[in-house]
């Protein structure tokens, strides 16, 4: 069984004695923190008697505490909308990284693909000049009277192709 602590407190006009499980410090703290209360509250209302200073500084505490619940009930609710959120935009991050990966995989094939193609092109232009040098050799134009043939010169090609 803990050990209570009795700490003699002022609040309002009046000295209390407080036993508590807490340190001395906190229920210090907690009085000082009612006697600024009933201090406000008499400020504002002289007259009244300290039992209704209290009631009145007690319903005020209460009052705040409320306040304060919904406030942090609406600050949890607030923080849940923005973790999930948070979670769709990291998860719709997520996927644009594979997207924009998958999209410079796809350019690199491209990238390589136009290197093939233009070394098929190089090739055939390449095959294309011989080509034209092939074609320009064979095609030189000979003298009229070399092309012509006798029968003799006819018989013999023919003979000899067969």
């Amino acid at each position: 069984m803990e050990d209570k602590k009795t700490v003699s407190v002022r609040i309002g006009n009046m000295t209390y004695q407080i036993s508590a499980k807490e340190n001395s410090t906190y229920i210090s703290e907690i009085a000082a923190e009612a006697d600024k209360l009933v201090k406000s509250i008499q400020s504002q209302n002289p007259n009244l008697n300290s039992i209704n200073l209290a009631i009145l500084a007690l319903i005020n505490a209460i009052d705040q505490k409320t306040k304060l619940e919904k406030s942090l009930d609406s600050d949890e609710s607030e923080l849940l909308t923005l973790q999930k959120k948070n979670e769709e935009i990291n998860s719709e991050r997520l996927k644009l990284r594979e997207l924009c990966w998958d999209l410079k995989k796809e350019l690199l094939y491209y990238k390589n693909l136009c290197e093939v193609y233009e070394d098929r092109i190089n090739d055939f232009n390449q095959i294309k000049e011989q080509a034209k040098g092939d074609i320009k050799g064979k095609t030189k134009i000979k003298p009229l009277d070399k092309l012509q043939t006798s029968f003799s010169e006819f018989n013999e090609l023919n003979q000899n192709d067969s």
